[in-house]
């Protein structure tokens, strides 16, 4: 925008404010509107001979102060020592997003003449064909958690004149302001765009890694191997992102000497082989079968809670699972029924009686996370 330009602000992030008096500061603009979040800047614009008086650009530290900014603060507020006098305040990227709204609504009906052809006549047959397929829906605007919602400016129709011509009889097509003009079909044509040409890309909507190096002792800030493979398993499973996205994802966790092993597979090759030349080095050594009867021999340490001890099983249970030692299906019998025998706290199994819930166990005890 050329006010973005001008002044050198984001436009991401800043709010336009007219209406605002000369007495007041810039402190004591940037105490009103600090609610918001940290302001960096405040940046009065000069007033034009008959323009818009009283222009404030407000630029917050980050663009997440007007994400989260609240609607209601948006539009009207009153001035703060005089509440006959009113603020105007909008977002600079939502007057942009009005702007290209504009443009691709002129853009489309620009489109439509051209498909109707060089009579007027015609382009008014095929708007009205548009305009009447859409009269028997009514239109509810969806709402999402962080896209700003963008109001169209009615669009200006040519005078249609009432003079019939020789391939065209007025009296056939009525056309009349409401039909020709609708609102609601304005809305549906800018906010149907906006979001199809200016959604972000999924992949950016990914929460980032956690990091792993595989050192012992585990540096602080990084996880072990069993936490880093169950986020890359939700990594893996993401259908919206390609192969290249997921590799590239993985190599941003990993340091060294992790990225030493995985560093002869170049960036070419599967995000499977990473898993694999990863699972190798740092993987558990046992098979299916040691991991499941280490978990049949786990009893319940001195002064350990039941409640952690039944953690403790679980995760001996889902490492078993994991390498083909236990039935993903058995999972919960095989966890109540291990509790059952390996905790030392028999008035806890007596008055819940786990002992008759074994064949049926509790549903929380599934092994979800498997």
């Amino acid at each position: 925008m050329d006010l973005c330009d001008r002044f050198s602000v984001d436009g991401q992030k800043t709010l336009l404010v007219t209406g605002i008096e000369d007495i007041y500061t810039d402190e004591e603009v940037e105490q009103v509107f600090s609610v918001n979040g940290n302001i960096s800047r405040v940046v009065r614009i000069s007033d034009e001979e008959n323009g818009v008086r009283g222009r404030v650009l407000i630029e917050y530290s980050t663009d997440s102060a007007i994400t989260k900014i609240d609607p209601i603060v948006l539009g009207k507020i009153p001035s703060p020592n005089d509440p006959n006098v009113a603020w105007h305040v909008r977002t600079v990227r939502g007057i942009y997003e009005e702007e290209v709204g504009r443009r691709l609504a002129k853009r489309y009906l620009d489109e439509l003449e051209a498909v109707a052809g060089n009579s007027r006549a015609g382009f008014l047959k095929a708007l009205q064909d548009e305009l009447q397929g859409s009269r028997g829906t009514e239109y509810t605007s969806p709402t999402t958690s962080n896209a700003p919602s963008v109001t169209a400016t009615p669009m200006s129709v040519p005078h249609v004149s009432s003079a019939p011509s020789p391939s065209f009889q007025a009296s056939s097509v009525p056309i009349d302001e409401g039909i020709v003009n609708p609102p609601h079909l304005q809305k549906v044509i800018v906010e149907h765009v906006i979001r199809s040409e200016s959604a972000p890309l999924h992949s950016s909507s990914h929460p980032r890694l956690r990091t792993f190096s595989g050192r012992i002792p585990r540096p602080n800030g990084e996880v072990d191997y069993e936490t880093w493979r169950t986020q890359v398993d939700l990594l893996i499973s993401d259908p919206y992102l390609t192969n290249n996205q997921k590799v590239r994802k993985i190599l941003e966790s990993l340091l060294t000497p992790a990225t030493d092993v995985v560093k002869p597979l170049g960036i070419d090759s599967l995000p499977s082989a990473y898993i694999a030349q990863l699972e190798s080095a740092f993987g558990v050594v046992e098979d299916g079968e040691d991991l499941f009867a280490a978990f049949l021999n786990c009893s319940q340490n001195n002064g350990e809670k039941p409640s952690v001890y039944l953690t403790r099983l679980h995760t001996l249970l889902t490492k078993a699972i994991s390498r083909g030692g236990a039935s993903l299906n058995d999972a919960s019998k095989l966890l109540l029924r291990q509790f059952c025998r390996g905790c030392w706290d028999q008035s806890l199994i007596t008055s819940l009686q786990l002992e008759l819930k074994k064949d049926h166990p509790p549903f929380f005890l599934t092994c979800s996370s498997c």
